[in-house]
């Protein structure tokens, strides 16, 4: 009788892992059907992003031993659900004292320490400078939102309550020609963003991360979070706002080329040995950040053909958790390979990969 079995999902490399993300992959959500692609199309694969080119192209590295299957048919299914829990959140997410890369985070310490603080004073070009509490207004929001390392692998989702940035904006008396909005952490850091950028963003005054309120042992605790946007500009600990009248607008940044389009398998490799015929599922995240991911791709061949799994109605503010279930006939050591494609036609630069056996 033959068995389906399932890699154990687990934290692998620079992944944030969602915490219950692959659960429920079959509450309401219907297989996509898989195409094979023809061989390797230069489509997407070789991308300039301003001086950057950029190659996403697979050179056959694989020794003999590998079994090489071509066109592996399957079932696909995916959603946009999960977060990833707090500690990874916050500790994981990079080694620079800035924004959400930092470490540690001094906001969510221990129950029993700290205080919830999320009075912030805004300044710069209005009429009259004014402090506010922002968790007593009164358009509170809820957002499941994404949150990726411009510079580096980490990706992750959280969900999120706060006030929009909005609200605070419209209770200040502007000068004319206000363009820069800048939001400055208790260290001082502050990344100016063009104001409308960043309202048309909705951007959030955060104070609540997973059901979690932040709290902290001195200064603010309050975060901005906004969707689509690198972390690099998901400033901590908010103790001052200023909307000032800049000659130049600032310029947004976005993920560094090679970190585009990110994938990564959740699969342990030590539990990956299974029995000719077995049903084994692979799991893992994608998330461009920016642009929809259009259909993830899996290789068993060393990318001399792909099975290309549409993503239809994935939104470019939540990342793509993915599951694709098959089956394999020959025994032997095989070696996977994921990869996504944008809506924009781009393939991720870095693929994910994964060995395993069947016996």
């Amino acid at each position: 009788m033959k068995r389906s079995q399932k890699i154990a999902s687990s934290a692998m490399g620079a992944l944030l892992l969602a915490s219950g993300a692959v659960a429920g992959f079959s509450n309401g959500i219907k297989p996509a059907p898989a195409q094979a692609d023809e061989p390797l199309s230069p489509t997407g694969v070789v991308h300039q992003e301003g001086a950057y080119t950029i190659s996403a192209e697979l050179a056959n590295l694989l020794d003999d031993s590998y079994t090489r299957i071509a066109n592996v048919q399957g079932a696909f299914e995916f959603n946009q659900k999960g977060t990833t829990p707090n500690d990874e959140l916050f500790n994981v997410f990079g080694t620079a004292i800035l924004s959400m890369c930092s470490k540690p985070a001094q906001e969510l310490v221990d129950a029993g320490e700290g205080q919830a603080n999320f009075f912030v004073n805004v300044s710069g070009d209005i009429q009259k400078t004014f402090s506010v509490d922002v968790s007593e207004l009164d358009d509170e929001q809820g957002v499941l939102m994404g949150c990726s390392c411009m510079t580096g692998s980490p990706f992750g989702q959280a969900y999120v309550v706060g006030v929009p940035l909005a609200s605070v904006v419209e209770m200040a008396d502007l000068e004319e020609g206000v363009n820069t909005v800048t939001a400055y952490g208790a260290d001082g850091f502050g990344q100016p963003l063009p104001l409308r950028y960043a309202l048309e963003k909705n951007a959030l005054l955060v104070y609540q991360v997973n059901g979690q309120e932040l709290k902290s042992t001195a200064d603010s605790s309050l975060q901005l979070w906004m969707p689509e946007t690198v972390a690099h500009y998901f400033t901590r600990n908010i103790v001052d706002i200023s909307l000032t009248r800049e000659a130049v607008e600032p310029e947004v940044q976005g993920v560094e080329p090679t970190y585009r389009n990110k994938i990564e398998i959740a699969n342990k490799a030590e539990e990956s040995t299974f029995s000719v015929g077995d049903q084994v599922s692979f799991e893992g995240v994608a998330d461009d950040l920016g642009s929809p991911i259009a259909a993830i791709e899996f290789s068993f061949d060393d990318g001399d053909t792909w099975t290309s799994c549409p993503t239809d109605g994935a939104t470019a503010d939540k990342w793509v958790n993915w599951s694709f279930t098959t089956s394999f006939d020959q025994p032997g050591d095989y070696h996977m390979i994921a990869r996504a494609r944008t809506a924009d036609g781009v393939v991720s630069p870095l693929s994910a990969s994964l060995d395993f056996t069947m016996r």
